[in-house]
């Protein structure tokens, strides 16, 4: 989930009835809310691929914990400088609020469709389910308006935040409904003649290819509720589209990626860029082009943000704004690399 949605679930949390744990309680919460995404700190040396290969890694898991006690005890020794008053909370207390901040961090980011790697550094296997999008309007709408609402009328505001909360437990609620549904369909459509069908799964892992990402896979969208991205397997490559739970039948404007193998893919991927993006991407299509001076691009993309294009001048139709390319010259040197579809 984006920032802006941890800090107002951890305002409303403040708003129930954490807060009444003392002064100090509501910055630790939202303090604890938002640390474990501390990683984008990585980005000042590593740049976008440092914080690609951090992101939603430790911090995320056992590490986000200690950053949460940490969070607590640095905010109350910030009240003991102060001069503590009978208002301030105890030290126990912060730690628990700010606890609370990061396990909801990690809980909300795990109901994504990015998911998390919850067990890193001991393990960096991906782990998560598809309910959620990365940004929920909805949850933008009705957090934001309860808090609002609690700063014109403070006597209703511990109810206004208790309202919130049980308008976002039904959100998660209808979005978990709505995935198992659309996760039906993906096995349905997966089944017709010509098609391997496997198994759905409503929790996926993946760690590179070992193992890989399970499918069918139904990935929320921006907006409705009730429209999902299907990725599905097919002869050669993956397929995706669109259906909508609410009409029947689904979206017959399919894209189909080619996913090729091969020694030359398998040499590109040794690239370090390669490396950090297939660590990363949990539906990754390969696609080679060749060169007139023999060289040959490796391109991978992740099918969680595939679309359809018409203007690609090397005559692609289908491609991912996140997405990673390889250049090879004929003897396998790695002569290039870069993020972006290429």
């Amino acid at each position: 989930m984006d920032n802006l949605t941890h800090s107002l679930l951890a305002l409303t949390l403040a708003n129930a009835g954490l807060r009444r744990a003392g002064r100090g309680a509501t910055v630790a919460l939202l303090i604890g809310s938002n640390i474990p995404d501390i990683e984008i700190v990585t980005a000042l040396t590593g740049g976008r691929v440092g914080y690609l290969a951090a992101h939603r890694g430790p911090t995320h898991g056992l590490l986000g914990l200690i950053l949460g006690l940490a969070t607590g005890a640095i905010v109350w020794l910030v009240l003991r400088a102060r001069g503590r008053s009978e208002s301030s909370a105890s030290l126990v207390s912060l730690v628990g609020v700010a606890t609370i901040g990061v396990v909801g961090h990690i809980a909300m980011d795990f109901a994504t469709s990015y998911g998390t790697r919850i067990l890193s550094p001991f393990r960096n296997t991906w782990y998560g389910v598809d309910w959620m999008p990365i940004v929920d309007i909805y949850l933008w709408v009705v957090l934001a308006a309860c808090l609002v609402g609690g700063l014109a009328r403070p006597a209703i505001r511990a109810r206004l935040a208790i309202v919130a909360l049980l308008l976002t437990g039904g959100d998660y609620a209808l979005r978990a409904g709505a995935h198992a549904a659309a996760l039906r369909q993906a096995v349905a459509i997966e089944a017709r003649p010509g098609v391997a069908r496997e198994a759905g799964s409503s929790v996926f892992r993946y760690l590179n290819s070992n193992p890989p990402a399970a499918l069918p896979a139904a990935l929320p969208t921006w907006f409705s509720p009730f429209r999902w991205r299907v990725i599905m397997r097919v002869p050669g490559g993956f397929e995706v589209r669109e259906i909508n739970l609410l009409s029947e039948g689904h979206d017959a404007d399919a894209v189909a990626f080619p996913d090729e193998s091969g020694a030359i893919v398998e040499r590109a991927a040794t690239a370090p860029l390669a490396r950090v993006f297939l660590d990363f991407s949990r539906f990754p299509a390969a696609e080679t082009m060749k060169h007139h001076d023999g060289d040959v691009t490796v391109h991978w993309y992740d099918l969680r943000f595939s679309e359809r294009r018409t203007d690609m001048a090397d005559g692609r139709h289908h491609t991912s704004p996140f997405a990673v390319w390889v250049r090879l010259s004929p003897t396998g040197a790695i002569k290039g690399q870069g993020l972006g579809p290429g």
